[in-house]
Parts: C-alpha cells; structure tokens; sequence
C-alpha cells in the first residue's frame, strides 16, 4: 500500500533529500545507491529482482506508480506519496514527471573487465575519459541499438548511474553490462593477451586512420571487436592508443574538425554491429 507523507522532515525521505547536489558531488556513489526518475525508468528498475529500494510519486502519478509495482517483481518495495511541493521542496527542484525511485548500486556497478560478457563479449565498446553525461547516456543507448555486449569505462569516465544519465540511456544502463578500469590501457592489453583474436579499434580524427565504412561486423569470420572512443577534448589517451590494433575514422567535412563522441560511437557500432 502507498505511504502518504506530509512532513518534510520525515526520515522516510531522506535518500530523496537535495538530489542534484548528491549527484554532482559523487556522494551516490559513496551511498551504494542511484536515482532514477519517469515511470518508463521505474518499469526498467522494478524488472530487476531486489535492484530498487524505494519509490517517491506525486499524488497525480500514484495510481499508476501502484500499478507498475504491484505487477512487478518488486511488490514489496515501499511507495512514499507526496504532494508536488512536498516533491520540489526535498528534490530540491521540480520533478515534472512526478517520480524517483531510489535503486541498489551493487548489482550493476560491482563488475570486473575480467569477467563475462567482457572476456567473451562479440562487440564492446570502452569509454577513455569520456566525462558528459548526455554523451555517456547516449552512447549506452546506441549500445542497446546495436548490440553491444559490454561497456568498459576509465577512471576518468562520468558515472553511467547519474541520474540524468540514466534518462538519457533510456534505461539501457540497468541492462547493458559495464566495468570500470583504473589503468585502461592495462586492462586492454590484459584482454588482448587473454584473446588473441580481438580486436581494438581506436576511434580517432586522424585522415591517416582507416575508413570506418571500410569493416563491416556482419562479414564472415569477423573478429571479435572492441571500440574505444575517446574524451570530448583530449580524445584516446596516447597509451590506449598504443594498445590497439587499428585506428579507424569517420570520413567528414575538411572545415570540421570531429564529431559529437556519442554521434561518432554510433555511426562507428552501426558499422561494426552484426545486426541485419
């Protein structure tokens, strides 16, 4: 059953408190948790067993919110109703959509570059220093799209679990597998010596580097393949650079100098995917 609330200082809210300061601090992270918002997102979540912890709706989206949980594998999770004031005032901005759900790190962030889907993976894809989180959200997105089976992420990295983020995917990061790495170029190589057939490819700006539009991942005997893309502004770091086997670029205008990195990973994975 819903819990209604009405005191802004009940405890019950307290993983709700001041959101867009405790995701910009990285204080989530350090919490084991992470924030989702929209019912689309809140399906997603309910349909992994014990990933969300609870659920915070406005009095308009509750009936639905009810629903969704009811019929989910997650019918036990608490549901805390709240009026849009009450909303804004312990978010602390508007939640136009009306609802968060507060979901577990531990399923989805406790993965190792060692381990399945990465050591057997067909297509993955590894973000170097890639740091804006509509790119990161976006290019887990064409990941989904283009069947990926993994993402591995530097150190440097931005967090896929941020909650807008998380919106910006879609969902996909609660379903696509992802690694962090704090050595990248250690961790591919580690990976090369483990599978001599894969297959590393660089995404770059260089005219030198191979026309992308030259592979096509449905060829027969294609290798296994991961594509690295690198940050917005200083691009593959020159040691994850030196660890892969190629370099492949989008051909494009002479007056401009690259691509958005999550247009670019897109137009790159449509090439290398095997879907038809």
């Amino acid at each position: 059953m819903p819990i209604r609330i009405s005191d802004i200082t009940d405890p019950r809210l307290n993983d709700y408190r001041c959101l867009r300061e405790r995701d910009l601090s990285g204080a989530r992270r350090a919490e084991g948790v992470f924030v989702g918002e929209t019912l689309p997102i809140l399906q997603q979540m309910l349909a992994i067993p014990h990933l969300t912890k609870s659920v915070l709706t406005s009095e308009r989206r509750a009936e639905r919110v009810v629903e969704l949980v009811k019929h989910s594998s997650s019918d036990a999770i608490p549901i805390f109703v709240v009026d849009d004031a009450l909303m804004k005032a312990t978010a602390g901005f508007d939640v136009h959509r009306g609802v968060l759900a507060i979901g577990l790190r531990v399923q989805l962030d406790g993965r190792s570059p060692s381990e399945r889907p990465f050591a057997s993976g067909r297509l993955l894809v590894a973000l170097d220093g890639v740091g804006n989180m509509d790119n990161v959200g976006s290019i887990f997105r064409s990941a989904a799209a283009f069947g990926v089976d993994g993402v591995i992420l530097s150190r440097h990295a931005h967090d896929p679990l941020y909650r807008k983020c998380v919106r910006v995917s879609m969902g996909h990061v609660l379903h696509i597998p992802f690694a962090w790495s704090d050595d990248l170029a250690t961790t591919l190589g580690h990976m090369r010596s483990q599978r001599r057939d894969l297959r590393i490819l660089a995404a770059v700006c260089d005219r030198t580097a191979q026309d992308i539009s030259e592979l096509d991942g449905r060829a027969a005997h294609t290798p296994p393949t991961l594509l690295v893309v690198g940050g917005e502004y200083d691009g593959i770091s020159p040691t994850v650079r030196a660890i892969s086997t190629a370099c492949v670029r989008i051909p494009i205008a002479s007056n401009v100098d690259s691509l958005n990195a999550a247009v670019a990973t897109s137009v790159c994975l449509h090439r290398l995917s095997n879907l038809s």
